[in-house]
């Protein structure tokens, strides 16, 4: 950010958040969540940011890895696709494969839903749950009661309400994970965690990625180009180019450190006292566990704790 801004010669800030301010912001973070989310951290750091300068208005990036192909599913889901998706249509097979793989995927330290590639990667909404879902199907009792979550998946139809969002069907491989992307990820959990999180600071943030124009415009360009629509094609659109060394720099993105602070700290206990699960565990399937088990726990748990020494 800070090279960027030396290219363009405008103003640039940097603010740093510690673990005292996000234990302190906890309860005021989850007063303002509309409903239970892994997400938004982010954005209320950057918006409360914001605020101390002054700001109104602020313009966010958020729909450029949807529209520019920067997400890792767009090579990922594709590639699931057809190399499993012989097992499409052999349901028992995957299933098979699941309960006999798991214990040993498990024993290996693997991911916990590779379990599931044969029983869902050989399709693109399989492939999208399989990629975007934080629990799969079969793990939903880890937290739920059967009947519960039985009931919840006939009702909600994962895969039916997946398939709605590929009709009509989309062009490509690429164009299929944009269009789920978008509809599923972006709509339904980005833009609602940007507005609660940024509104809470009395930040307006303005999207201009999202938008319907631009998204024909680039498609245009690409086609007549013989590129992928990718964010090269954007860095190359000013007059003056984006430098090297942020052309070619890793994707990075701005996330709150929670999975190291929340295991020194141990904010909010399951079970009844059970501390918060292996370093191994993806830290936002504890972070939903403790949402959903009790939704006002970090609001006491925060309130009740002593607050950490200043650093000297």
């Amino acid at each position: 950010a800070a090279e960027v801004a030396k290219t363009y010669a405008t103003r640039h800030s940097t603010r740093f958040v510690d673990e005292r301010e996000f234990q302190g912001d906890l309860p005021a973070i989850m007063q303002a969540m509309d409903q239970p989310t892994i997400d938004g951290l982010n954005t209320w750091f950057v918006a409360k940011a914001a605020k101390e300068k002054g700001l109104k208005v602020a313009i966010s990036g958020l729909g450029g890895d949807e529209l520019f192909c920067g997400y890792p599913s767009f090579q990922d889901i594709p590639k699931w696709v057809g190399r499993v998706g012989f097992a499409a249509g052999a349901p028992s097979l995957g299933r098979a494969a699941r309960i006999v793989g798991g214990p040993l995927l498990a024993a290996l330290g693997a991911n916990s839903k590779a379990a599931g590639m044969l029983e869902y990667g050989g399709t693109y909404p399989g492939a999208y749950l399989l990629r975007r879902g934080l629990f799969m199907p079969w793990q939903l009792r880890e937290i739920l009661a059967r009947d519960v979550a039985e009931e919840g998946l006939r009702r909600l139809a994962p895969l039916a309400l997946i398939e709605r969002e590929m009709t009509p069907p989309p062009a490509s491989p690429t164009a299929t994970v944009s269009a789920l992307e978008s509809a599923l990820y972006m709509k339904n959990q980005l833009l609602r965690d940007t507005d609660w999180a940024s509104m809470a600071h009395s930040i307006e943030v303005r999207t201009p990625l999202v938008d319907a124009v631009l998204l024909a415009k680039a498609a245009g360009v690409a086609a007549a180009s013989g590129l992928p629509l990718s964010k090269s094609l954007i860095a190359e659109a000013p007059a003056r180019p984006l430098p090297a060394l942020v052309k070619t720099r890793a994707k990075t993105g701005f996330m709150t450190p929670i999975a190291q602070w929340r295991r020194r700290s141990n904010i909010g206990r399951m079970d009844g006292g059970a501390a918060w699960t292996s370093a191994k565990t993806y830290w936002a399937r504890d972070w939903a566990k403790l949402l959903l088990a009790d939704g006002d726990f970090l609001q006491r748990d925060m309130l009740a704790r002593p607050p950490l020494a200043s650093a000297e």
